[in-house]
């Protein structure tokens, strides 16, 4: 850094003047066409603690410098102008912003490495021009021109600019431009270290080039727009500890972030948020080759490394989009991607368009799970917002999050994930607490969200699950809500799906205190082939909620080593399952129930022609002469529900044994209702060869000497005749016949 001011004219004729009182360097002279005022210079430095004051008319829109010299501007005092004009400023050497670098113009800043600056009428301010234009243009810059390999830009800070209020300017140090104003930094590779670069609903424009091209100037109400469609090649972008981008404002800003690869490292954060009632900006990175979020700041701070949209409280607005587009994302080490409303506003989507892959993991050192989330936070009463990936391959380990839901009064938004290979969710924190998932979930009053998959293979291990509602042990993919609410819908269209000690589920939990809760979600499941090790399927529904419906359609199904599929309820319905294969084999210790504790038991459906079922569902209720009854007593209260019932259907044939059964001729269908009390109902099965053929309905019933009930297809001496069953369950324990058999 100059240890002293180094601002020199050069001799191009434009005719720049200096005149320095104290430590201020005051600018006047150039050439001024219009609206638009010129000035050329061998050498532009401004050391810490100098000011360097252009001294311009107020009718002036736009003061253009450029630096024709061949040394690097060191900026690490004031830069300021009259009036609200913009200020662009060309270096193609290069550009640094020290830790104490101010801007005090009242309009746009522009800072570039660019060789040009291009005009409407055709003409151009060039930085390798050693002579005045014969004629400035008084026309509008419409872009940057850029020969190859320019100069890096980097900016320095004290890692300290972190939004952590909801004032409007939160900071008094960094480079900022006044409110609605644009920030735009663009050049070869972009190195920002404990950086702050803000403006307060305006747009700040980050841009990295290594190509000749023509960079895009479109003025619009917060300053300018940029484009990039004439560049084949990019640079590089890094911002590392504690570097904040920040537009938030009133209603949000835009930010616009265009290279080969981003990275953010230690806590460095972009975001632009909602702190009041205007419509949230738009949140866009585009990058062709990585981006990498990396880790948090360093204790005792321990800030994430984040990209975030939020809408703050008591902001009305609505959050803005968040979209990034790249070859990879990687998220790792607990740096997080965040969309979010604290308020009345709704929160922002976020859309992922990766063509190689999105990767959510962490180191086990590390404390905290990587994610990507939309939600309406506590307090809020704004919904959630929707989460969108396009993908060859998404990979959760070790920890690793996706998430929307609501913990406010609003709904909680959709996940949905195309990934043309693979979708992984696998492993645990180092805790053993915390389990890679994707997850919606409300725990207000909301419901929440469904989630949506489509991909070539499934793959959920090591603790891996797609849960809506979680568990401590593994990854998940998991949609769950602890109040009201009702949970989502889980849709998942793969040529495969494997879990191994893994979970799919849908799920709602009874509301604090009261016996009230949300309907259980549905699963739909549509694959080449599902199996399951150690696993379970299930959708359930806490206090008076159903249970939701359980789907699932392929060519073979295996549910083996103790898994689970379930659709189960506490006080209301138990859900309904149906299952369609070509082959469908259970083992002995797996099962598929529908259930209610003290509801009506749901349906199961199985269409396939090659079941084998010999572990499906155990036997409480017995079944005589090969008949398929209806339960039609379900008790409530000593009250009779003839229309709750609980079935067990199954449709096709060629039904062999298992190689884990001993031979055996019975041949059960079983119903756990009983008859007095409001205890646990499961529908198990045992299933041989049985021929087709019409439903009947249990004509009797009598008690088995180990307090099982056997239901029978003719009444006899022993048995209760169905017909008594009509009459409250309650009055059949007067019966001399059942009495006897207790």
């Amino acid at each position: 850094m100059p240890s002293v001011a180094q601002i020199v004219p050069d001799n191009s004729g434009i005719k720049s003047k200096i005149s320095r009182e104290g430590n201020t360097n005051i600018i006047t002279g150039g050439s001024q066409a219009g609206n638009n005022l010129f000035h050329s210079f061998e050498k532009f430095s401004v050391p810490n603690g100098d000011r360097a004051f252009l001294k311009n008319d107020l009718d002036i829109e736009n003061i253009l410098i450029r630096v024709t010299g061949s040394s690097v501007s060191h900026i690490d005092g004031l830069l300021q102008a009259n009036g609200k004009a913009n200020l662009f400023f060309l270096n193609r050497n290069g550009i640094s912003f020290g830790a104490n670098a101010r801007l005090n113009i009242g309009g746009s800043f522009i800072g570039s490495t660019a060789n040009s600056i291009k005009f409407a009428d055709g003409s151009s301010f060039d930085v390798n021009s050693s002579k005045a234009e014969t004629l400035l243009t008084v026309s509008v810059p419409i872009g940057l021109g850029f020969a190859s390999n320019p100069g890096s830009i980097g900016v320095v800070g004290d890692g300290k600019g972190i939004r952590k209020s909801l004032k409007l300017i939160d900071t008094t140090t960094g480079l900022r431009v006044q409110p609605d104003k644009t920030l735009a930094l663009v050049g070869g590779d972009l190195v920002f270290k404990g950086a702050t670069l803000k403006t307060a609903g305006g747009r700040i424009e980050l841009g990295s080039v290594v190509s000749s091209g023509l960079v895009k100037l479109t003025p619009n109400s917060k300053g300018w727009a940029l484009r990039y469609s004439q560049f084949p090649t990019f640079g590089d972008i890094r911002l590392y500890e504690a570097t904040a981008v920040d537009a938030s404002g009133k209603g949000g800003g835009d930010i616009q972030i265009q290279g080969k690869s981003l990275n953010l490292e230690s806590g460095s954060q972009i975001e632009t948020s909602t702190l009041g009632g205007g419509v949230g900006g738009v949140l866009r990175i585009r990058v062709s080759d990585s981006v990498n979020l990396i880790g948090s700041s360093k204790l005792p701070s321990f800030v994430n490394t984040s990209i975030s949209s939020l809408v703050y409280p008591k902001a009305a607005g609505n959050g803005g989009d968040l979209k990034i587009e790249a070859r990879w994302l990687n998220i790792r080490d607990g740096a997080t991607i965040a969309a979010g409303t604290y308020g009345s506003g709704n929160a922002s989507s976020v859309e992922i368009l990766a063509r190689d892959e999105v990767t959510l993991s962490r180191k086990p050192t590390r404390r905290g799970g990587s994610s990507i989330s939309s939600s309406g936070y506590r307090g809020s009463t704004g919904n959630g917002g929707n989460i969108n990936i396009q993908t060859r391959r998404l990979i959760l380990h070790s920890g690793g999050i996706m998430s929307s839901g609501s913990f406010g009064e609003g709904v909680g938004g959709e996940i949905s994930l195309k990934a043309s290979e693979e979708v992984k969710v696998t492993g645990v924190s180092l805790t053993g607490n915390s389990p890679s998932r994707i997850s919606t979930r409300t725990v207000g009053r909301g419901n929440a969200g469904g989630v949506s998959i489509k991909t070539k293979k499934l793959t959920l291990s090591d603790g891996g699950r797609v849960v809506i509602g979680g568990e401590k042990t593994a990854s998940f993919v998991t949609s769950i809500k602890p109040g009201k609410g009702n949970a989502g819908s889980l849709r998942v269209e793969a040529n495969s799906i494997k879990l191994e000690k893994g979970k799919i589920s849908s799920a709602t939990a009874r509301e604090a205190g009261r016996g009230t809760g949300g309907e259980g979600g549905n699963i739909f499941l549509k694959s080449g082939d599902l199996q399951l090790s150690n696993s379970e399927i299930t959708t359930s529904a806490g206090g008076s909620g159903n249970g939701g419906n359980i789907k699932i359609a392929a060519e073979a199904i295996a549910i083996l080593k103790n898994s689970s599929i379930r659709a189960n309820a506490i006080r209301g319905n138990g859900g309904n399952i149906n299952i369609k294969a070509t082959g469908l084999f259970v083992s002995p210790d797996s099962s598929i129930t529908a259930t209610s504790e003290r509801g009506v038991d749901g349906i199961v459906n199985i269409d396939t022609p090659n079941p084998n079922l010999s572990g499906a569902i155990k036997p409480v209720v017995e079944i005589e002469n090969n008949s398929k009854p209806r339960v039609l007593c379900a008790v409530e209260n000593d009250v009779v529900d003839r229309a709750a019932e609980g079935e067990f259907y199954i449709f096709g044939a060629n039904i062999g044994p298992s190689p884990f059964d001993i031979l055996d001729d019975d041949l059960g269908w079983h119903d756990t209702t009983d008859t007095n009390q409001e205890t646990s109902q499961k529908e198990t099965i045992d299933v041989s060869d049985p021929p087709m053929e019409e439903y009947l309905e249990a004509q009797g019933a009598a008690w088995n000497p180990d307090g099982t009930i056997r239901l029978t297809a003719k009444p006899n001496p022993t048995v209760v005749p169905y017909g008594s069953l009509s009459t409250p369950c309650a009055q059949q324990q007067a019966s001399e016949n059942i009495a006897n058999n207790k």
